[in-house]
């Protein structure tokens, strides 16, 4: 338990962090991120993932933010979850918590290391802390990067210009979620980006068993995921070789407002300037349409025939060419590369949708089927 006192009063919280056994194997880097109210610590396992960040040599801290607990332990567990993100019998909602652990983590260096830089993460829910304490000015001088994602509200770029916030922020957002408030205004270029990623919906499928148990199991191939792990390594490069990011991003939209979508129904993603840039590569090809909502969908797929492609091995070039271009546009790293290109091969003649639709157990394991 995490137990102190703010500008509204005491606290005792639940607090749980990973890292290394041996302090010195970490990277100097504490990612902290405010419980979700259903999902816990999502950022950690479900989005960003353990192998991705321990690998890394990052540290991750999770911490409840309410005077009632937070989920952030074994929700399978008796007393461990209480819905601890809204005000509920007498609870009191305290964004500092989340500051005041930040800053005791810089002495817990039997526990964390030696962490000169300490970042704050969170999705959906556990987003809006993050952005409260960027505009109230907390974050400033505790955290030097904030990733909030799949978030609608509390632009922070009126903060950072009036200097309330003197860190990095990146915000990724799905197609599902109301960007219009977040869109790169160009103000304050040292420090905020935002991006989208056209034909995703706020909860993903992430191929894993899901801590919220949300029924997203092929739901639907498009996520935000890999553009996600680039875009939070970019913002970490961007803090410690102050190497920027790729331009923000944004939908593409119509005179009317409206989001302009291709001959195949998905969302055109484009640059602050208005240029096209990639999208997920089969979304580029019109696999399918792509279905964005809380849960996402997708309909009318099409074979590599109705694809204008002769052959499969047609097909797999034409998909490592987006697949490339994805990669070059900086929004997916490497590896989660080379794993989509093997889902697509799996299975011939099935494209990467129809595997994910047919073969979902050997699309997750990455797998190939027999060969006929």
């Amino acid at each position: 338990m995490f137990e102190g006192e703010t500008s509204t009063g005491r606290f005792r919280v639940p607090y749980q962090i990973s890292a290394p056994q041996n302090p010195r194997r970490t990277n100097g880097t504490v990612v902290v991120e405010p419980s979700h109210f259903a999902v816990g610590l999502g950022a950690r396992d479900a989005y960003l993932g353990p192998a991705f960040l321990f690998s890394r040599g990052f540290v991750h801290a999770g911490i409840g933010w309410s005077t009632l607990n937070n989920r952030i332990l074994d929700p399978t567990v008796p007393g461990t979850f209480v819905e601890g993100g809204f005000e509920e019998e007498g609870a009191r909602v305290d964004d500092e918590i989340i500051t005041e652990f930040g800053r005791a983590l810089s002495r817990a260096h039997k526990m964390v290391g030696k962490v000169p830089r300490r970042y704050v993460a969170g999705f959906s829910d556990s987003s809006y802390p993050v952005l409260r304490l960027i505009h109230s000015g907390d974050a400033s001088g505790v955290f030097d990067f904030a990733m909030p994602f799949t978030t609608d509200t509390f632009d922070p770029q009126a903060d950072i210009a009036a200097g309330r916030y003197t860190g990095k922020v990146v915000v990724l957002n799905s197609e599902a979620d109301d960007s219009s408030t977040l869109t790169d205004q160009g103000v304050a270029p040292r420090q905020y980006r935002f991006s989208v990623v056209a034909g995703t919906p706020h909860v993903p499928d992430v191929l894993v068993d899901n801590p919220a148990g949300l029924p997203t199991a092929r739901s639907t191939p498009a996520t935000f995921v890999p553009a996600l792990r680039a875009h939070y390594l970019q913002g970490h490069d961007w803090i410690r070789k102050g190497s920027a990011p790729p331009a923000s991003t944004r939908l593409k939209t119509l005179g009317n407002g409206t989001v302009a979508r291709d001959g195949r129904g998905n969302a055109i993603t484009v640059d602050r300037t208005g240029r096209t840039v990639p999208r997920l590569p089969f979304v580029e090809l019109g696999e399918a349409r792509f279905i964005s909502g809380f849960i996402g969908s997708y309909e009318d797929v099409w074979t590599i025939q109705q694809l204008g492609f002769p052959d499969h091995g047609a097909y797999l070039g034409a998909f490592d060419n987006k697949v490339r271009a994805y990669l070059k546009a900086g929004y997916i790293l490497k590896e989660d590369a080379r794993d989509m290109r093997r889902r697509a091969a799996l299975c011939p003649p099935k494209t990467y949708t129809e595997t994910y639709r047919d073969h979902y157990a050997r699309f997750v394991a990455i797998t190939p089927c027999p060969t006929p």
